[in-house]
């Protein structure tokens, strides 16, 4: 079986490395200045050479016309004066005898091309205006000053024909330029409009199949978890107050839920981007996490229960603290627990720290969940980070440092 050869795809290499390394050239501006400078280096001694005009005025003159070429990438009038000043010191210093007069070759195509510069940057008004005046001050100079050969009405002739198709030709590029761009913005906001309604149809899906499915389990649970004690004979005190924790806990997460669902069903940006939760409802985790069994210590430094934090800061940390309590009760149940939640400039530091497992507790399958993902999706929406690892002593410690603009 014959092999096929390498050396196209290398090729191919080869080509997009060379196209790569040759974009940045192809970009306008350097064009332009790559243009001034050529005509730069061919006006200046030809003007010298050719039409007679002193060297240190050809040097100065035609400096003013080929930046020009430049300045009016930024400052389009600016560039006009500084180019009709450069042609009429090349027109006053040009011998008429020696060469095209008024206009000389190399003021011809500076300024023709300073004109199609302008008509791609869809100035045409300002090009126009230039064009004129250029007309004007050299039709004048045309009449005042001596001439030589006498063939001045065919200079300008030539030269207002041929700055007029370069100008023309400009308006043309700039204004397919112009369509080009207007098409491009239709087609971003097509595929914006587009990804926005792909977005609402998917969030609408998952709304339905959180109703659907996990809603209606939940309020099952509750139902169950409420009528335990009416339904099942001789219940045990402690037997009654779980099923009545258990019904708590999920009356919670139904409460929850509807909020999430009205957020996934919402069309609008302006609503709210999760379920009500804050600094407020901190000793209700930590109670649940008793209930499971965890020794919890809660810590809220005072300044921040008498200060409101925002309120996308209080649920960042009230997720911060449920994430690392759930990892507790699910993977070292019976551990000791320290959460703190400190003031520090200029935001907040979040910890929630663990001890190891008792002796024989037997930790819950990690089924790999997103918990920790998204609290750190939460900490980077407000700038903070978020730091969790083992500890020396075999547990666990979650810590989020949490900044806002009011926090200094």
């Amino acid at each position: 079986m014959l092999r096929r050869s390498p050396r196209p795809r290398r090729d191919h290499r080869r080509v997009r490395a060379a196209r790569a390394a040759l974009a940045p050239l192809a970009s306008g501006r350097l064009l332009v200045v790559f243009v001034a400078v050529v005509l730069y280096a061919v006006g200046a001694p030809v003007s010298a050479a050719v039409h007679g005009v002193p060297a240190e005025l050809a040097l100065f003159a035609v400096l003013l016309q080929c930046g020009a070429l430049v300045l009016a990438l930024f400052r389009a009038e600016l560039g006009v004066a500084a180019a009709l000043t450069g042609v009429l010191l090349v027109v006053l210093g040009a011998d008429p005898d020696r060469g095209p007069w008024p206009w000389t070759v190399p003021s011809l195509l500076t300024f023709g091309t300073l004109l199609a510069v302008l008509g791609v940057r869809r100035l045409g008004r300002v090009g126009l205006t230039a064009w004129l005046a250029s007309l004007v001050l050299t039709g004048v100079l045309a009449v005042v000053l001596p001439d030589g050969a006498g063939d001045e009405g065919t200079n300008l002739t030539v030269y207002a024909s041929n700055s007029a198709l370069l100008l023309g030709a400009g308006t043309v590029v700039g204004a397919r330029r112009r369509v080009r761009e207007e098409l491009a913005r239709s087609r971003r906001d097509a595929e914006a409009e587009q990804s926005r309604r792909v977005v609402v149809e998917e969030r609408n899906r998952i709304a339905r199949e959180l109703h659907d499915v996990v809603a209606h389990s939940m309020s099952v649970i509750g139902v169950q978890a409420t009528t335990a004690q009416y339904r099942i004979a001789d219940l045990s005190p402690a037997a009654r107050a779980e099923f009545d924790d258990i019904a708590a806990q999920s009356r919670t997460a139904l409460a929850e839920m509807r909020t999430l669902l009205g957020v996934l069903r919402s069309n609008g940006d302006g609503g709210e981007l999760a379920p009500r939760a804050g600094l407020e409802g901190l000793e209700e985790l930590a109670e649940g996490a008793r209930r499971a069994g965890s020794r919890v210590r809660l810590h809220v430094d005072p300044p921040l229960r008498e200060q409101p934090v925002p309120s996308a800061v209080g649920i960042t940390v009230h997720r911060i603290v449920q994430e690392g309590l759930s990892n507790v009760v699910r993977h070292a149940t019976g551990a000791a627990v320290e959460v703190g939640v400190l003031r520090a400039r200029p935001g907040l530091v979040v910890e929630v720290r663990n001890g190891p497992a008792p002796d024989g507790f037997a930790p819950a399958p990690d089924a790999g969940g997103h918990g920790l993902v998204g609290v750190r999706e939460r900490a980077a929406l407000l700038g903070g980070s978020v730091e969790a690892g083992p500890t020396p002593e075999g547990g666990f410690v979650l810590r989020a440092d949490l900044p806002w603009e009011g926090g200094a």
